[in-house]
């Protein structure tokens, strides 16, 4: 089993796609579309993607992080933890102190142009048992 897609409405799609393109780099426009009343894009590769809508409507908000219903963040398992933090960080994006280098996991917490967090985990260790130790 493996996610196919996550769903997030964004104030802005541009900066959407920048974040995330400059993290996966193989991530490019799947399909796009107007409805009357957002802009929705699918951004990704051939088998996972990220939805992203644009509300005309939508009313920017700064919420405190999680302690508002809805997304939190979204964690990617990635085998290269250091490029993608380069390349974010060469993007203009810095990396949340939160981040942490774990004995079988380091993860990376990084908030794009949206306020979305974003969260990057590589594993040292194959093993499940020891992935899920907390």
């Amino acid at each position: 089993m493996y996610l196919e897609h996550a769903n997030i409405t964004v104030t802005s799609i541009d900066k959407a796609i920048h974040f995330l393109t400059a993290a996966f780099p193989d991530f490019t426009v799947r399909g796009q579309g107007e409805t009357e009343n957002c802009h929705w894009l699918h951004l990704g590769n051939q088998t996972t993607y990220i939805a992203l809508q644009q509300n005309h409507q939508l009313t920017p908000t700064k919420d405190e992080q999680y302690t508002s219903n809805g997304v939190n963040h979204l964690g990617f398992v990635i085998d290269n933890l250091s490029q993608v933090e380069h390349r974010l960080i060469d993007a203009g994006y810095q990396k949340d102190p939160m981040s942490t280098d774990e004995k079988y996991r380091k993860r990376s917490y990084f908030y794009d142009a949206n306020n979305v967090e974003w969260e990057f985990i590589e594993y040292k260790t194959d093993q499940n048992s020891l992935r899920n130790q907390y």
